[in-house]
C-alpha cells in the first residue's frame, strides 16, 4: 500500500511538473500577427513593399488586402483587424459611432490622387447638374465629392447620386451606367485610359484627404513593439521608395494592375510625410491636425454622414508608437537606416 502511495505521489509531483512547465511554455508563447486592412490605394503599398522587401518581420504581421476602404472599415468596426489603413473622415466616422480609434501614423496626403473623372462632355463640375455620379457613400470620396460640388456651386441634390462599390466602378464607366465618378488611384489612371477626362481633384482642395494608419487604445497598451515595428517598416519602405523609386515600383504596380510607368505617374499625386514630419504633425496630440478635423466634421455633418460635436484631436491622435522609435533632432534616422 506504501509502495502504491509512494507511486501515486510521484506521479502526481511529475503531474504538477509537468503543468508548470506547460504554462511557462504558454507565457512565452509568440504573439499572433498583428492583423492589418489595406485596400489597392496606390498610397497603403508601402505597406506591402515593407512585407515584401523584409522590412517587416514576416510572421509578426498579416495583411488583409480589401477591395475598398469601406470593407477595411467594416472589418476595423467588426473586430477582424487591429490595425486599419484609412482616411481621417473615415476615422471621424468610427469616432461618430463611440468606436475607439487612435491614429498613430499620416500615412500620406492626396495630391490629385483622388478625383473626378467624368465622361468627354463634361468638362467641369458645374457641368454635374442633372448627371449621374457613382461614388462610394462611406468612403473618402463621398467627401471629395461633397466638396466639389461645394467648391462648383452645386450641391448633392443637383446629381443623381449612384452608390457604387470601388470595385464596380470601372465596369459601370464601361456600361454607361454612370456620367461621372468620384474615385481614386489606381481607378483614377485606368478610367483616365478608358477615356474619362478628370473635372476635379485633391489637389483642389490641399491637405483635406488625409490617409492615417488607426489602431485601438488597447492595441496600443498590449502591442506597443508591434505597433512601433509596423512604423519602421513603414519608414523603411517609404526611404527605399524614395532612393529607389523604380525598383520600389516595380515591386508596388502588380498590386494595383497598373503599369510602373502608370504607378509612378498616380504616385506624383500623393505626398508621403517623413518620419520628421509625423513627429511634427502628432506633437500635442495631433494638435496641428485640429482645423483639418473641424473642416472635415463641418462638410460631413453638412452632408448627413456624422451627427455628433467634432472630437479633439486628442481624442483621435496617439503619437506614443511613433515615440517608441524617437521623435528627437535626427528623428528620420528610421528612413536612412536601410542605406
Amino acid at each position: 500500500m506504501r509502495a502504491l502511495l509512494r507511486m501515486r505521489g510521484g506521479l502526481l509531483r511529475l503531474f504538477f511538473v509537468s503543468l508548470g512547465l506547460f504554462g511557462l511554455a504558454a507565457c512565452h508563447a509568440p504573439e499572433p500577427p498583428l492583423r492589418v486592412a489595406t485596400s489597392q490605394w496606390v498610397g497603403y503599398q508601402p505597406l506591402h513593399l515593407a512585407q515584401g522587401h523584409a522590412f517587416l518581420p514576416p510572421d509578426r504581421f498579416r495583411f488583409t488586402d480589401f477591395g475598398s476602404n469601406t470593407e477595411s472599415l467594416r472589418a476595423f468596426r467588426n473586430g477582424n483587424v487591429e490595425v486599419a489603413a484609412l482616411t481621417l473622415d473615415e476615422v471621424l466616422l468610427l469616432s461618430d459611432a463611440d468606436h475607439d480609434a487612435r491614429v498613430i501614423l499620416v500615412m500620406d496626403y492626396s495630391e490629385g490622387a483622388d478625383a473626378i473623372v467624368a465622361r468627354p462632355g463634361i468638362a467641369r463640375v458645374a457641368d454635374l447638374r442633372g448627371k449621374r455620379v457613382g461614388v462610394e457613400s462611406t468612403a473618402a470620396t463621398a467627401y471629395l465629392l461633397a466638396r466639389a460640388l461645394e467648391i462648383g456651386g452645386l450641391t448633392t441634390a443637383d446629381v443623381t447620386l449612384v452608390p457604387l462599390h470601388a470595385a464596380r466602378q470601372e465596369r459601370a464607366f464601361r456600361r454607361g451606367e454612370v456620367d461621372a465618378l468620384a474615385t481614386f488611384e489606381p481607378l483614377r489612371t485606368r478610367l483616365l485610359e478608358l477615356g474619362a477626362r478628370e473635372i476635379f481633384s485633391s489637389r483642389q482642395m490641399p491637405g483635406e484627404i488625409v490617409d492615417v494608419l488607426v489602431t485601438r487604445s488597447r492595441v496600443i497598451e498590449e502591442r506597443p513593439e508591434a505597433l512601433s515595428e509596423l512604423l519602421q517598416g513603414w519608414f523603411a519602405a517609404i526611404g527605399h521608395l524614395r532612393r529607389h523609386p523604380r525598383d520600389a515600383v516595380a515591386a508596388m504596380a502588380p498590386r494595383t494592375e497598373l503599369s510602373t510607368d502608370g504607378f509612378l505617374q498616380a504616385i506624383a499625386g500623393i505626398h508621403f510625410p517623413s518620419h520628421a514630419e509625423n513627429c511634427r504633425l502628432l506633437a500635442r496630440s495631433g494638435e496641428q491636425l485640429s482645423p483639418t478635423i473641424n473642416r472635415l466634421h463641418r462638410i460631413m455633418t453638412v452632408q448627413g454622414l456624422v451627427f455628433g460635436e467634432a472630437p479633439r484631436a486628442n481624442e483621435l491622435f496617439d503619437d506614443r508608437p511613433l515615440q517608441r522609435l524617437d521623435c528627437g533632432p535626427d528623428s528620420d534616422v528610421t528612413e536612412d537606416s536601410t542605406r
